[in-house]
């Protein structure tokens, strides 16, 4: 049975057995039955204890082995030491779901890991599958099936069902965002604590839920990354099926042990790396809770923005100047009026307000309320405006009757309506209540609508156009098994790049005086020296280069220079030889191109300005390979260095053409490589005018050891 199937299982079990259950109904291992008799869970409960004959009047059973009819799920509420006894118990029995409400696993260090391995290895020869151990438990919200102890499950009043479906590996979060979010009438169909995630883990319930055709929106709290293939399997589930994943990832540490071979590697934290894939692949990130509960607001209502034009409408001034910064801070367009819409808003408002965008109709609204509502109907007439923002402060009735004429209009059009509410629940709760229940996402602040708005807008723009299908479709070239290994220095480096089409100085490898007396009166001047050494990666710390060159006597000096200086910087190290090749005088802009290896997905490319600004500026920008030409170029777009290639200040415009095409090569490149590649830098990469091309000034790749698979290099 696949994971899905079981999570199917477990979420619409037909028979539960609460193995470990008590009478004590305020205890662990008492609450899962309470809360299932308290919702009045319509399928079979079978308590299992052996201090018990019955509960609630329900029979007890002594072991699970006892019970007379078939068990779809187990509830496990016992030490983490029972378990492997528990699962030959279940085998036997032929119970295939498990939730493990336990403790004392991996979380709890080595042996608690050695325990969780041994329970998973068990539970898989038996066909049997796990949600948990250290969880709460699960909640089917649509029939009210609460399987835990999770203090959301005692609520008075039941659940709210709805289109939003949850997985937390996290329960004390997972079951407190849900909470908060029924008070604010968001609706949810499933939510799931995943906890040690020993077998089915959160992106598992994040797939099933997509699947779902009542689960329209879908959120989950990670940890970790359990599979970054399969996340960007998600993705693109999430584009098809239009349902937005919203994700809250906890740890915002670097990858683990930093290597010092290149600068790529400490350009690549596990945050940075997740939240580039989760952008490149249109997923939601959201910062906290409450980001979460309001990214879920605007996306449960359903309506998606046909594009980025936001017109806003408030009768605060100050709101409007407000709304107006966020705007710019988020990259949200808030165009002008149109002057036939203009015109027609003008007529309404008071000759002191303002008909631009932001509009501002003034506190005449409070005499005269229909002006908000009828600006409101006007604009969503406008077919170049995408979004609106109606924003105010009024309260008591008034605000209650503007609300529910907001409900109206919004359920006319299917173009996206948000509401910013500013003022105390006292006053002004009556007109956020009714908005909430007919699903109109509203906020209390101007910043959390904007933002709110701004998640709505990219992800619309996403499922809209998607991923270009502008791919390479390069040649293949073997590489020999022997070759990918190791580090690859400069001259190999460059060898690679010339096959993939990018330039690349012309140059002579010395390796030693014979060569350097051979070669050095047949160059052409001036010339740049460089030391080749694995040992030697940056070659100006340890001397190791020498610039403008002029003549053979002058070049005769550098080579020993060189020598000197690097045996000085490293005794011990390994000199293949000292590289002169052409110095490059034109005019260009120094970038970097970098992969790194992650371990969640894979081969990543970096880019940046070059040179010393790599660890200075540290502004780079991060993808998964391969990359097409759009995603190269707007690789280059969000880099704060990027009005440097565009031309500033009477500065040249640079070839961006010809280095998207050098990234989307070098993706390539990487793609292909099988996951050897351990970092690959070039840098620096000049960038020279427009139209004429780029160049590679120096470059490094580290292979992964032990590289025993034969690899594919595409050029």
């Amino acid at each position: 049975m696949s994971k899905i199937e079981a999570i199917n299982r477990l979420l619409n079990p037909s028979s539960i057995a609460i193995v470990g259950v008590s009478k004590d109904f305020t205890s662990i291992s008492g609450k899962p039955m309470k809360n299932l008799l308290s919702h009045q869970y319509k399928g079979k409960i079978y308590p299992v204890n052996p201090k018990y004959n019955d509960i609630e009047g329900i029979q007890c059973y002594p072991s699970i082995l006892e019970i007379p009819g078939e068990v779809d799920v187990a509830l496990i509420a016992v030490s983490s030491k029972r378990m492997l006894q528990i699962l030959d118990d279940c085998k036997e029995k032929g119970v295939h779901h498990l939730v493990l409400f336990g403790s004392g696993f991996a979380e709890v260090g080595e042996e608690g890991m050695a325990l969780q391995e041994k329970v998973l290895a068990k539970a898989q020869q038996a066909g049997i599958h796990i949600l948990g151990p250290n969880c709460v438990g699960l909640l089917n919200v649509k029939d009210g099936i609460p399987m835990g102890f999770a203090t959301s499950f005692e609520t008075k009043v039941g659940f709210n069902a709805g289109n939003v479906g949850f997985a937390s590996q996290s329960g004390a979060i997972g079951f407190s965002l849900f909470g908060l979010a029924q008070e604010e009438n968001i609706g949810f169909s499933y939510i799931v604590n995943t906890g040690n995630q020993m077998d089915i883990h959160s992106l598992d319930c994040i797939e099933y839920m997509l699947e779902d055709v009542e689960t329209k929106v879908v959120a989950g709290y990670l940890e970790g990354i359990p599979d970054g293939e399969l996340l960007i399997k998600i993705s693109e589930s999430s584009k098809q099926l239009n349902k937005p994943v919203i994700l809250l990832k906890a740890g915002r540490s670097e990858l683990g042990q930093q290597a010092a071979l290149s600068h790529t590697a400490s350009l690549t934290g596990s945050d940075e790396a997740f939240r580039a894939v989760a952008k490149q692949f249109g997923l939601i990130t959201v910062n906290d809770v409450d980001d979460m509960i309001d990214a879920m607001k605007v996306f449960s209502r359903g309506k998606r923005a046909k594009g980025n034009r936001i017109v806003t409408i408030s009768n605060s001034g100050a709101a409007g100047i407000a709304m107006a910064d966020y705007s710019e801070e988020l990259g949200l367009n808030m165009v002008p009026l149109s002057s036939n819409t203009g015109e027609k808003v003008k007529k309404l408002i008071p000759p002191y307000g303002s008909a631009l965008n932001p509009i501002d109709v003034t506190a005449q609204a409070l005499k005269e309320q229909h002006i908000l509502t009828e600006t409101l109907e006007i604009l969503i007439d406008d077919d170049e405006v995408d979004a609106i923002v109606f924003q105010t402060t009024f309260g008591g009735e008034l605000g209650f009757k503007i609300c529910q004429q907001i409900i109206d209009i919004d359920q006319k059009t299917d173009k996206p309506i948000l509401v910013t509410i500013t003022g105390t629940q006292e006053l002004t709760g009556k007109g956020r209540e009714v908005l909430q229940k007919a699903g109109v996402p509203v906020y209390a602040t101007s910043y959390k609508t904007m933002l709110a708005l701004k998640h709505l807008v990219n992800y619309s723009h996403f499922v809209k156009n998607g991923v270009s299908n502008e791919r390479l479709i390069p040649e293949i070239t073997a590489l020999q098994l022997e070759d990918v290994q190791g580090v690859w220095t400069e001259v190999r480096v460059k060898e690679e790049l010339t096959k993939l089409s990018v330039r690349v100085p012309e140059g002579k490898m010395i390796k030693d005086q014979s060569q350097l007396s051979e070669i050095k009166e047949a160059l052409n001047y001036p010339v740049v020296c460089k030391v080749i050494s694995e040992d030697v990666l940056h070659k100006t710390d340890a001397g190791g280069v020498k610039v403008n060159i002029q003549n053979a006597q002058q070049l005769q000096q550098a080579y020993e220079d060189i020598l000197q200086s690097v045996h000085a910087y490293n005794p011990t190290a390994r000199i293949e030889g000292v590289l002169a090749e052409e110095m490059i005088l034109d005019d260009a802009l120094e970038m970097f191109i970098g992969v790194k290896d992650d371990p969640q997905f894979g081969s990543l490319i970096v880019c940046g300005l070059g040179g010393i600004f790599i660890e200075v500026l540290k502004d780079v920008s991060i993808r998964k390979a391969p990359l097409d030409k759009g995603e190269a170029l707007e690789m280059l777009k969000e880099l704060k260095g990027y009005p440097l290639l565009e031309g500033v200040r009477g500065g040249s415009k640079r070839d961006i053409s010809s280095l998207v095409d050098v990234l989307v090569r070098v993706s390539h490149f990487a793609s292909s490589s099988n996951g050897k590649i351990s970092e690959m830098d070039i840098n620096p990469l000049w960038v020279f005018d427009e139209g004429m091309g780029v160049a590679a000034l120096d470059g490094i790749i580290v292979w992964k050891e032990n590289s025993q698979d034969p690899v594919s290099v595409r050029n």
